[in-house]
Formats: C-alpha cells, sequence, structure tokens
C-alpha cells in the first residue's frame, strides 16, 4: 500500500470512529425522530421489508430536498454508500436496495455499519497502487473513467457529511423541548 491508500484509510478510520462514537446511547424514538413534516426515512412496507423513503437517495433529488431522519441518513450512508459502492467495486455487485437488509431499530445500527464499513475497508486496503488508479469501467456508467481513489473520496465525503448531519440531528433531539421555548 502506498502512502496515499495508507493515509485515506487513516482518514476514513478516524471519520468512521467519530461517526459510530457519537450514535452510543441511541433510541428508537430519536432514530426514527421527524423533527419536521414531511420527513423522509426508513420504513416498514406491508411486505416486512424496510425501506428508505425516496429509494435510498441513488438517483436525483427532489427540489426541494427533504429533510432525513437518522434512520435514513444512516441506511443510506452505511447501506448505499458504503455498503453497495463495496459491493460494486470489490464484490459481486449484487447489493441493491432491494438487498439491503435495513437496520429495524437503533439496537440493530452498530452490527449494521460495521459489517458494511470492513467490506468496504478490506476493499481499499487490498488493492495495490495500479488498482487505485485503473478507471473503473463501464460497469460506472458516467463515472466509468473515474477511479477508486476518485470512489473513496465521494464515500469519504458521504461519511463526512451524513455523519456530521446524524450529529445535528442528535443535538436538535436532545435539545427539542427548548426548540419552541
Amino acid at each position: 500500500m502506498d502512502a496515499t491508500a495508507g493515509s485515506l484509510i487513516t482518514a476514513f478510520d478516524y471519520v468512521w470512529d467519530r461517526l459510530t462514537a457519537r450514535l452510543t446511547g441511541l433510541t428508537d424514538e430519536e432514530y426514527f425522530w421527524e423533527p419536521v413534516a414531511g420527513c423522509w426515512s426508513l420504513r416498514q412496507g406491508d411486505d416486512g421489508r424496510w425501506r428508505l423513503d425516496g429509494g435510498g437517495g441513488g438517483g436525483p433529488a427532489p427540489d426541494p430536498v427533504p429533510v432525513t431522519t437518522i434512520a435514513w441518513r444512516l441506511g443510506h450512508l452505511g447501506g448505499m454508500a458504503v455498503g453497495g459502492f463495496a459491493s460494486s467495486r470489490f464484490g459481486d455487485g449484487t447489493l441493491t436496495t432491494e438487498r439491503i437488509a435495513f437496520p429495524p431499530d437503533a439496537a440493530a445500527v452498530p452490527g449494521f455499519l460495521d459489517e458494511h464499513y470492513r467490506n468496504w475497508r478490506a476493499g481499499l486496503a487490498g488493492l495495490s497502487p495500479d488498482q487505485w488508479a485503473a478507471p473503473l469501467g463501464p460497469s460506472w456508467g458516467p463515472y466509468a473513467e473515474s477511479n477508486t481513489l476518485d470512489l473513496a473520496l465521494h464515500v469519504l465525503d458521504e461519511v463526512i457529511h451524513h455523519g456530521a448531519e446524524v450529529g445535528v440531528l442528535r443535538d436538535l433531539y436532545y435539545h427539542r423541548s427548548s426548540l419552541h421555548s
């Protein structure tokens, strides 16, 4: 592993640990808390499957973009971004929104996040310098000419910004009684 790859993986570990530490004490009420009307969340369908409203954020967002719950953000981040990209880049590419087992409660969140992050991190750590630089290829559509470094930077941005959003929602939830004073 070259220095750039090592530094990037170290950055991933740091921001991932910061996110997961921020989830300590998360309750089901907080996980599903909708601070405004019209939030997107994680919801159980009539068939018993848990799904993210709006399909999980894989396509163009509506305008205005809905506020999303902690459950939605963590499902999107852990399942779609980290898990989905790990499956597409390092696995068989079969992890889709219909196959992701989203965490139905706060207690299931740590295992869900850990599973997907382990796959992502192991994939990054196993790359040679040439594999970091090689184009992703035709299956990546408009990102075919991008490389794994480009993809990793995108995923790192996802972890940082959704992690920060989760932190803000946790702060707002904690202080919700003083929001209307």
